[in-house]
Parts: structure tokens; sequence; C-alpha cells
């Protein structure tokens, strides 16, 4: 399942009609964590050369979607807990 569909999913798990836009950024700040983590233990396991160049690009996907969710939290002055 792609990322977007993991956002989307996890958004309509959340009533997202619900959440502010301040909920919505900090749960796709942790999803996209989850998706970092899941990659960086992804790229761990594996053996073969052309798994490892797909580990990397994910790995690099992931940390600049996470790095582009943080920059825009900075701009809305979001704090939060870290868990």
């Amino acid at each position: 399942m792609s990322f977007i569909n993991n956002v989307n999913l996890a958004m309509q798990n959340e009533n997202a009609s619900e959440l502010n836009e301040e909920e919505v950024l900090l749960k796709n700040i942790e999803i996209t964590k989850r998706a970092l983590d899941t990659a960086y233990s992804n790229f761990d396991v594996v053996t073969d050369p052309e798994l490892i160049d797909s580990c990397i690009y994910e790995v690099k996907a992931m940390q600049l979607k996470y790095e582009y969710l943080i920059n825009q939290a900075k701009q809305m002055n979001i704090i939060a807990k870290i868990r």
C-alpha cells in the first residue's frame, strides 16, 4: 500500500472532517515518521542489490517528506510533544 493510501486511510479512521489543519499536519508527521522508521528497518534486512537501491530511495523520499512537514509545522508555530 502506498504512503498516500496510508495517509488517506488514517485520516478516514480519525474522522478527518473533525480535525483542524494543525491536527491533520501532526497526524501526517506521525504517519511519515512511522513510514521512515519502516523504510530504515527494511533497509537493514534486505540483501538484494536492487532492493537495497529501492530502500535507499524510499528512505530519502520519507526524509524529504518528513522535513517538509516539519518545516510546515514550524511556519505555523505548531508545538507538539514527542511521543
